[in-house]
C-alpha cells in the first residue's frame, strides 16, 4: 500500500471523527421530557405539560426543577392537590427552597389549608425579596379572619413592589374589614387613580366603598370601566357582603386578587 494511499486513509478517518465529534449528543429522556413540557406550556397547555414534567421526574437524571415545573403546572391546570404533592417532593431535595415554599404555600392556599398555608408562606416571605409569598401571606389571614395580620403582610409587599395595584387593593380591604374605613379609602383611592387601573380594581374600589359605610359616595365614582349596567348588580353584591356577620365568611366573599 503506497503512502500516499495510507495519507489518504489518515485524512479520511480524521475529518470523520471531527464530523462525529461536532454532534451534539443526543438529549437524555429527562431533557426531551423536559424541552417538550416547556413547549407545551408556552403554547397554554399546562395539563398535557404537567403530564410530561411528570414523566421527567421519574427519569434517572431528574433534578429539583421539574418538581418545581410540575408543581407551577399542576397549579395552573387547577390540580392544587397535585401541585402540593409536587412542590413537598421539592423540598426534599432542597428543604428552604424559596420556590417550593411559596409554590407549596400557594397550593395549601388555593386547597383552603389556611393554617398550613400562613407557617410556609411566612417561611417563604423569610427569603430576600418575595412580595409574591407576603401577598399570599396576607390572603390567607384575612381568609382566617386576622385582619392586621393581612396589613402587616400587603404592607410588607407594598413596601418591596409599591406599584403593584393588586396589592394595594388587598390592603384596602384589609383595613376595611378591620375597621379602619379612613385608611381603606385612602389606600384604595391610590388605586383609581392610577392610570393602569383595570375594572377588577374598579370593583374593588366599589367594594371598599361600600364596606367602609361609604354607600352615598358610590355614584360619584369613575367607574367607566364597568357598564352601566353592571354597576348596580355589583353595589347589591358589595351590600351582601357588607351585611355577613362571621368575618372569615365575609372573608371569603371578598375577591382578593392574586395576578402572580
Amino acid at each position: 500500500m503506497s503512502n500516499r494511499f495510507l495519507r489518504t486513509l489518515m485524512l479520511s478517518g480524521s475529518v470523520m471523527l471531527a464530523s462525529c465529534a461536532s454532534q451534539p449528543a443526543a438529549d437524555s429522556s429527562y431533557e426531551r421530557f423536559m424541552r417538550l413540557a416547556a413547549d407545551l406550556e408556552k403554547r397554554g397547555d399546562p395539563a398535557t405539560a404537567a403530564g410530561l414534567y411528570e414523566k421527567a421526574t421519574q427519569q434517572p437524571q431528574a433534578q429539583q426543577q421539574a418538581w418545581l415545573k410540575l408543581g407551577e403546572t399542576r397549579l395552573a391546570s387547577g390540580d392544587a392537590r397535585g401541585a402540593e404533592r409536587a412542590y413537598q417532593q421539592a423540598l426534599e431535595l432542597e428543604p428552604n427552597n424559596a420556590a417550593a415554599l411559596l409554590g407549596l404555600g400557594t397550593a395549601q392556599l388555593r386547597e383552603g389549608k389556611l393554617d398550613r398555608a400562613v407557617t410556609v408562606l411566612t417561611q417563604a416571605s423569610a427569603h430576600a425579596d418575595q412580595p409574591e409569598a407576603l401577598n399570599r401571606l396576607g390572603i390567607a389571614q384575612i381568609l382566617r379572619g386576622q385582619a392586621s395580620e393581612a396589613q402587616a403582610a400587603f404592607s410588607k409587599s407594598l413596601a418591596l413592589t409599591p406599584n403593584d395595584l393588586d396589592t394595594r387593593c388587598n390592603l384596602a380591604l384589609a383595613y376595611a374589614l378591620g375597621g379602619q374605613s379612613r385608611q381603606a379609602l385612602d389606600t384604595i383611592g391610590s388605586v383609581a387613580n392610577s392610570a393602569r387601573a383595570l375594572p377588577r380594581h374598579q370593583r374593588n374600589q366599589l367594594l371598599v366603598t361600600v364596606l367602609a359605610g361609604q354607600d352615598s359616595d358610590v355614584q360619584a365614582l369613575r367607574l367607566d370601566d364597568i357598564p352601566a349596567a353592571d354597576r348596580q348588580k355589583l353595589l347589591t353584591e358589595a351590600q351582601r357582603i357588607k351585611s355577613i356577620k362571621d368575618p372569615q365568611a365575609q372573608a371569603r366573599e371578598l375577591g382578593l386578587i392574586d395576578s402572580h
